[in-house]
């Protein structure tokens, strides 16, 4: 089954623009690696056209199986390109997403917890 990631980020932080354009031209790089190398299915980056732009500036979307994004999620790389992401933008979030036929199991547990619940 796939799993999903969202890293989402906010503001850069002033006077660290330089670094952050080069790590995010390094992390492109790296996840565009790992759609090659057949860990990733899907990754791409997104700017927000509308937002709060001190809060979210801009995320990434990753598709994979759950066990190679699980291992991924424990390479010293992704480890260290998300503490430099945290040291030069705001807000920086990572979450776990249910993606493709894990929407499908969700929803019927959902019917099924509700049935049980008398809902």
């Amino acid at each position: 089954m796939d799993v999903g990631l969202i890293i989402r980020y906010g503001a850069i932080v002033p006077g660290r623009e330089t670094q952050a354009i080069e790590l995010f031209d390094e992390t492109t790089k790296y996840y565009e690696e790992k759609v090659a190398q057949k860990v990733l299915t899907y990754f791409e980056p997104f700017f927000f056209m509308t937002s709060d732009y001190q809060e979210e500036t801009g995320f990434f979307i990753l598709k994979g199986p759950a066990p190679e994004v699980f291992k991924l999620m424990e390479e010293e790389k992704y480890r260290w390109l998300l503490q430099k992401a945290g040291l030069l933008v705001e807000h920086l979030r990572v979450d776990y997403l249910t993606v493709g036929e894990g929407i499908t199991e969700q929803l019927e547990r959902f019917a099924k917890v509700r049935v049980d619940l008398g809902i």
